[in-house]
């Protein structure tokens, strides 16, 4: 995997983990992802590793 793969992941990563925490406090949802820093934490991590598996299928 290159530095560069890594960087868009990371940054893709950041956006949708923005996102989605913003989506889910703006409809009510206060629950462990969407309030708790160690819930966006897994949110984020979660993100990336997807992203990481789907940039190296594509390989």
């Amino acid at each position: 995997m290159t530095t560069k793969k890594l960087a868009i992941s990371l940054f893709i990563t950041v956006i949708l983990t923005v996102v989605i925490r913003s989506i889910l406090r703006n409809n009510g949802i206060h629950n462990f992802f969407s309030e708790n820093s160690i819930g966006g934490f897994l949110i984020q991590w979660g993100i990336f590793l997807l992203l990481l598996l789907v940039f190296k299928k594509k390989v």
